[in-house]
């Protein structure tokens, strides 16, 4: 009787595991699509643009480079350039993910504290 059960709980085990790892992947090509549709252009597929402002791969972060401060980047952008704000075109999930995935692109930085659990943009 007992063997059943363990069996049916390590199948649980395996198929949750899976799903997870199939969810996170998902993610990471949903973020990497969404970054490439959106921000690429100006960026670059790297995060090596050409011109200095718009450059995510130099360790120059005029704005902060936490992921709460890329996120308000990216959620409010910056007037008087060319990057504009996107609140109203992506939901705060993606706009972390879309912070997270474009601070990645810097080697220089430690990680981020505030990586290790979700939080929000300060507005």
């Amino acid at each position: 009787m007992r063997l059943p059960l363990l069996a049916a709980a390590g199948l649980i085990a395996i198929v949750a595991f899976s799903l997870e790892t199939r969810s996170a992947s998902a993610d990471e090509a949903s973020v990497a699509e969404l970054y490439k549709s959106t921000c690429q252009a100006c960026h670059m597929a790297d995060g090596n643009a050409a011109l200095e402002p718009m450059n995510l791969a130099d360790a120059k972060w005029r704005h902060g480079s936490s992921i709460r401060e890329i996120a308000k980047v990216i959620s409010e952008g910056v007037p008087g350039t060319a990057m504009m704000p996107f609140q109203a075109r992506f939901t705060e999930v993606q706009i972390l993910a879309l912070a997270r995935h474009v601070r990645q692109f810097d080697k220089s930085l430690k990680p981020d504290p505030a990586d290790q659990a979700p939080a929000s943009p300060s507005k």
